[in-house]
């Protein structure tokens, strides 16, 4: 499976220790250049650890960097999300990937404009425990830490719904 990552997903993943979770999940990981840059070469300047981890998996051939070639006129979808965004979607369809991964509303709503699946952050650990990678108490643990950071920034409410997705699928449902 070939996924395109923009970067909250890396972001957050990484700021939970789960960007493991990713190699574990997909074959192919992607992101643009210009994620690349707001992801590693900011974060490093600013000393995130979470883009030391993504610097790392890029170094090792796990992520790969692809420069994409923005269009003269932007297509219509594009109103209204940053470069970043912008880049990952292009790239998305220009690999034809199986998912894009990405955490912003209005960017899943671009991708999906352009005819791309998405998912965010939530999702992508909802994958893992339903593939047997994490347990319910380990989700439920990710849940209460991106409750309690404020250095991530999903809403309460996606995070409740998940909870109680993820009680379901394990057999659990549970307050």
């Amino acid at each position: 499976m070939k996924v395109v990552s923009n970067a909250g997903p890396l972001i957050t993943l990484g700021k939970l220790g789960q960007l493991g979770l990713l190699l574990r999940l997909y074959q192919e990981i992607f992101i643009s250049q210009e994620v690349h840059t707001e992801v590693v070469v900011k974060g490093l300047e600013i000393g995130e650890p979470d883009a030391s981890a993504t610097a790392f998996l890029v170094n090792q051939g796990l992520i790969r960097v692809r420069k994409i070639e923005f269009p003269s006129s932007l297509p219509e979808w594009s109103v209204g999300i940053d470069e970043g965004e912008i880049s990952t979607i292009l790239l998305a369809l220009h690999l034809q990937a199986d998912w894009i991964l990405i955490d912003d509303l209005q960017a899943r709503r671009a991708a999906r404009a352009a005819g791309l699946r998405s998912k965010g952050s939530i999702g992508i650990l909802l994958q893992g425990l339903r593939a047997g990678y994490l347990s319910l108490a380990e989700f439920e643990l990710l849940i209460h830490m991106i409750r309690n950071r404020r250095d991530l920034w999903i809403h309460p409410h996606l995070c409740e719904l998940a909870l109680q997705e993820a009680r379901r699928f394990a057999g659990r449902d549970r307050v």
